[in-house]
Order: C-alpha cells, then sequence, then structure tokens
C-alpha cells in the first residue's frame, strides 16, 4: 500500500508527532493528541480537519498535536507527563516550522476544554510551550471557535455534529495568542 500521508513516525501505535498532506497552501493544526489517523488512513479528526482547510482556502494541512501520545480517549493519556516525549514533540514542530517545506503562514489551534483536565494538568503547560515556540515566527492564528472556557475548538467529529454544524461550513476565526497565554498563565 503506498503511503497517502506524512507520518512521523510512520507506523507507531503509541506516538505520532506529525501527519499531513502536503498542498501549495498549507495549514498548520494543533489538536490535543492523536487518535488513530496514519499515513493510510484518516479518522473523524483528519477528515474535519482536512474539509475545514479546504473550506477556508487551503489545500494541505499538517497536524501536530500538544501530546503526541495516541489515544481515541484523551482520559486514557498517561496521568504524569512523560517529559522526554513532550520535550521531543516540541522539538518536531520548531523544526517543521523552521525548515518551513509546508510554508507554513496559518495556524489553527484546536484543543478543547480538555487542555484542563485536572487529570493530564501537563497538557495546558505544554500548549503554553507550544504557543511560545511559535511565538519567534510570523504566524496568523485562527480558530473554529472558542469553548465556553475559552480554549480553541476542538474538531472532533461529535463536537462540530452538536455545536457547529456542517463541517465544509466552518469559517475560521482569528485567534489572539497574547491574550490566551495572558488568561491562562494567571491560573
Amino acid at each position: 500500500m503506498e503511503t497517502k500521508l506524512l507520518s512521523l513516525p510512520e507506523n507507531d501505535a503509541n506516538i505520532r508527532y506529525v501527519l499531513g498532506k502536503k498542498g501549495k497552501n498549507n495549514l498548520l493544526v494543533i489538536c490535543l493528541n492523536p487518535s488513530t489517523a496514519d499515513a493510510y488512513a484518516h479518522d473523524g479528526t483528519t477528515n474535519n480537519v482536512e474539509k475545514i482547510a479546504k473550506a477556508n482556502g487551503f489545500d494541505g494541512w499538517v497536524l501536530f498535536n500538544v501530546s503526541p501520545q495516541r489515544t481515541p480517549h484523551p482520559k486514557h493519556l498517561p496521568k504524569t507527563e512523560n517529559e522526554t516525549v513532550l520535550k521531543e514533540n516540541l522539538n518536531f514542530l520548531d523544526t517543521f516550522v523552521l525548515k518551513n517545506e509546508f510554508q507554513v503562514a496559518n495556524v489553527l489551534l484546536a484543543w478543547g476544554n480538555t487542555i484542563t483536565s485536572f487529570q493530564h494538568p501537563y497538557l495546558l503547560k505544554y500548549s503554553t510551550f507550544i504557543l511560545e515556540r511559535l511565538k519567534k515566527y510570523e504566524l496568523n492564528y485562527w480558530c473554529i471557535k472558542l469553548t465556553d472556557k475559552g480554549h480553541p475548538f476542538h474538531p472532533a467529529s461529535q463536537a462540530i455534529n452538536r455545536y457547529i454544524g456542517k463541517v465544509e461550513d466552518i469559517v475560521l476565526k482569528p485567534f489572539n495568542t497574547i491574550s490566551y497565554l495572558k488568561k491562562v498563565s494567571s491560573k
């Protein structure tokens, strides 16, 4: 079977740092954690990511996550952080944006309220690390919408269907990373 998507690593049931489909105009997307999608198959979130990208004028996309640890259910993420894995994730993101092979200028932030899970306090910390790392690049930040708690909405199929409507009709909204970082660092 031919690889259809960029996936790093390509076949690892536990970790995924990068997943994407290169186009001429690419959207960098940062969600919470990878589920089942890989180089050969989409899952509900990556299906929606691709549709959202297309609806907003992007013919390619690359997906990173706050945590690279795979699970279709974020509640099953490890209770304590794996500092080595999370630092490696930051390094992959930094290297990817620095090399800019996808010529990324736009970033969709999309991790949802689970980022503040009491079971996984490291997730919010690492989302702020990601935003701090990306500050040095001139990027435009977007979200689908804000959650009731002020976090960038996650593109999970059930959430989109329940709270948004047709995924193809989503128009991205500007996201103010400076305000967001101030808000979450004051908690």
